[in-house]
């Protein structure tokens, strides 16, 4: 920064770049579906699993994404709704 030479630029490190990490599964959890949610950790560290790949509906019923389409990163980081299955409001 002092040289002039800094640039900023977007990233989205996620879990493969160690900016989101998920909390230690206890015992407490059944051991498959602990096993279920490591492999699924995985696959999004690995990029072979996009947690918004369609089809994904809006909170309220209407499409978002079709079938087999990803959210690109503008439209995630702009996200202003909730997706179909969860409950509650967004504060506005």
């Amino acid at each position: 920064m002092l040289n002039g030479t800094y640039e900023q630029q977007d990233a989205w490190e996620g879990i493969a770049g160690g900016e989101v990490e998920i909390g230690e599964i206890t015992d407490v959890v059944p051991a498959d579906v602990k096993a279920e949610a490591e492999a699924l950790r995985d696959a999004i560290a690995a990029g072979t699993y996009h947690p918004f790949t369609g089809p994904i509906n809006k909170q309220d019923g209407s499409p978002w994404l079709a079938e087999g389409e990803t959210a690109p990163d503008g439209d995630l980081l702009g996200m202003n709704f909730y997706v179909e299955g969860i409950v509650g409001d967004i504060p506005q």
